[in-house]
């Protein structure tokens, strides 16, 4: 995400519900899920790049 994304998230308004009543089911659904977010963009935890990978030890090295 670029510093120019990041900020307009974190500034950006709460849509309101009562704009998108006519729109389809998914711009509701996407509305209503930007409204139940917390405020800014998420966790720390939610940036976590590193994942663990199985390891099994090679025949040799027993």
């Amino acid at each position: 995400m670029t510093v120019n994304e990041t900020v307009i998230a974190l500034i950006r308004p709460k849509p309101d519900l009562d704009l998108v009543a006519g729109d389809p089911a998914d711009a509701v659904a996407a509305a209503q899920a930007a409204v139940d977010a917390p405020k800014g963009i998420g966790t720390i935890t939610s940036y976590a790049t590193e994942v663990a990978l199985p390891y099994r030890s090679p025949r040799w090295a027993a």
